[in-house]
């Protein structure tokens, strides 16, 4: 887990996760739905900007919203676009 200054000051708490290559899921954890959906309960409590990232491909996309371990659903979003 990380921290992420943006230039407008936006703090976000970034979790890590191993992302797809290739069609192939590389996450290891068995416990990332979980694990997602405590972060996400945390981040509302204390309205913190939050998201799991995982590379698809070498590019990095970010989820905040609802878990799916499919990274082609647009609930992954490029992280370019959020942060």
């Amino acid at each position: 887990m990380g921290c992420v200054k943006k230039k407008n000051g936006e703090v976000w708490i970034i979790e890590t996760k191993g992302g797809e290559s290739h069609g192939v899921d590389k996450n290891i954890d068995k416990q990332i739905a979980n694990k997602f959906q405590a972060f996400k309960r945390y981040a509302e409590k204390h309205d913190l900007k939050w998201g799991f990232v995982r590379d698809k491909d070498n590019e990095l996309y970010i989820n905040n919203t609802e878990f799916v371990s499919d990274m082609s659903d647009e609930e992954w979003k490029p992280l370019s676009d959020v942060l």
